[in-house]
């Protein structure tokens, strides 16, 4: 770890990517409290969810590209203006539609803060160091998620008054810091390929080879976690087991991905990113594939092989697309992928709730495995660079 904390933009890259992690996922839940209070129902709940995805899904594109030509500053610093801003916003929001829109913008924040990390580590990290500095980043992005409920759900119980606005303050108060860490990270300057005018098309980029199948071992993966995180507890109700053992055993999924990751570099070096893709892939779906039959006390070890398997995915697939990209498209890159992800958070879901009324869990989880099955055998054939 000495190698990235000795240059000095790693550090406080580290630190924005916690503070706009926290920020995100202490916004979030506050943001359908406070939709709760106005009487919006489940369904503008739903609008509201909907409104964070909807702009990265259609602009994640056109701010990569903006990356590549600008470089990562102005992004970065508008991803925490947004976030900032929003958040603070939302304080005083009091219709659903008010609601939706500041989300929206407040996701389209996100999106620019991430894309403009993620390049800012493609960009100054040798090919050859993504493995260690994206696992590194990804260690960081889980931390701020787990920081930003408790945070957010601490001062909204404590005191007086309305807790709801307090809370949304917490989230404003992680997107100021993050604007502040990003002035000691981002450059201006964006590197550009000396044979184009910095606008790579958006086909070359998907036919770099592995770059597709890069970006849908990542799409799979992410739609993995959401499914687990989504079904989880449907497995529960249909085996008795009750809210706290669910709690639980999410949070054991979370801190197995943690392990994973800061593991990942050692096993890296003695396997290849290849073997250690392709065998945390199939691990992975052979445990989803045999969770649904689990009880309680089989659900532990399974769970917990379960959250290091798919946790080595995320931080693989970044380094594997920003090493197919050359200089001047890799934030392009990273934003297709971002744009594949947030596609497969709206398809697969919805794939997996009609499998679900068929079949119940067990179709959902064999869905999820059949998914990371056939991913495993694109990532066993397709390029990945620095040897593989």
């Amino acid at each position: 770890m000495s190698r990235e904390w000795a240059r000095g933009w790693f550090a406080p890259l580290m630190v924005v990517a916690v503070c706009v992690q926290a920020a995100t996922f202490a916004t979030r839940p506050m943001v359908s409290y406070r939709a709760i209070e106005i009487g919006a129902g489940n369904l503008g709940i739903g609008l509201i969810t909907a409104g964070f995805a909807v702009l990265p899904l259609f602009l994640a594109v056109a701010v990569g590209r903006w990356v590549d030509a600008s470089g990562e500053r102005a992004a970065a610093v508008l991803g925490a203006v947004l976030i900032a801003g929003s958040a603070a916003t939302l304080t005083v929001a009091r219709s659903l539609w008010a609601l939706v829109l500041l989300n929206a913008l407040f996701g389209l924040g996100h999106l620019c803060s991430v894309v403009a990390q993620q390049a800012i580590i493609a960009n100054r990290v040798s090919v050859h160091g993504h493995d260690r500095a994206y696992g590194l980043f990804t260690v960081f992005t889980s931390l701020g998620q787990l920081i930003g409920p408790p945070a957010a759900a601490l001062v909204a119980s404590g005191g007086t008054g309305d807790g709801t606005t307090r809370a949304l303050m917490v989230g404003a108060a992680f997107g100021v810091a993050a604007g502040v860490g990003t002035l000691r990270v981002a450059s201006g300057n964006a590197p550009r390929r000396p044979d184009t005018d910095g606008r790579a098309p958006l086909l070359g980029t998907l036919h770099r080879p592995g770059m597709w199948q890069a970006m849908v071992t990542s799409m799979a993966t992410v739609s993995t976690v959401d499914l687990v995180v989504a079904y989880l507890p449907a497995w529960g109700q249909e085996q008795g087991i009750g809210v706290v053992a669910v709690g639980w055993l999410l949070a054991l999924r979370a801190c197995a991905t943690l392990t994973s990751r800061l593991a990942m570099e050692r096993l890296i070096i003695r396997y290849g990113r290849r073997p250690v893709l392709v065998a945390s892939t199939v691990t992975a779906a052979v445990t989803l594939a045999a969770f649904p039959f689990c009880g309680l006390a089989a659900s532990v070890p399974v769970v917990a092989v379960m959250g290091f398997a798919l946790g080595i995915g995320q931080p693989l697939t970044l380094s594997w697309v920003a090493g197919r990209a050359r200089p001047g498209e890799r934030g392009t890159a990273l934003a297709l992928r971002l744009t594949g992800n947030r596609l497969g958070q709206v398809v697969v879901p919805g794939a997996a709730g009609a499998v679900a009324g068929v079949t119940s869990v067990l179709g959902v989880f064999g869905l999820s495995a059949a998914m990371l099955t056939v991913t495993a055998a694109l990532a066993a054939r397709a390029p990945m660079g620095t040897e593989d």
